[in-house]
């Protein structure tokens, strides 16, 4: 066996596993991200205090006393 079909035997399938691994943890990362941005978006949209859009996210984002 010669590194040429080694390298097709066992190369590919390492590379492919370690991609894998790698988008799976690039996914799980960005779920509290995702939950963050969900939580925001259902403050301005319940916000009526305020009318223009800029308001709402600033006090969404706990600007303001």
């Amino acid at each position: 066996m010669n590194f040429k079909e080694a390298f097709k035997t066992y190369g590919y399938p390492t590379l492919a596993v370690l991609s894998t691994a790698g988008l799976v943890s690039i996914s799980m990362s960005l779920i509290p991200i995702s939950k963050w941005a969900r939580t925001q978006n259902d403050c301005v949209e319940k916000t009526t205090a305020f009318s223009r859009i800029s308001d709402k996210v600033w006090s969404c984002s706990g600007g303001g006393h």
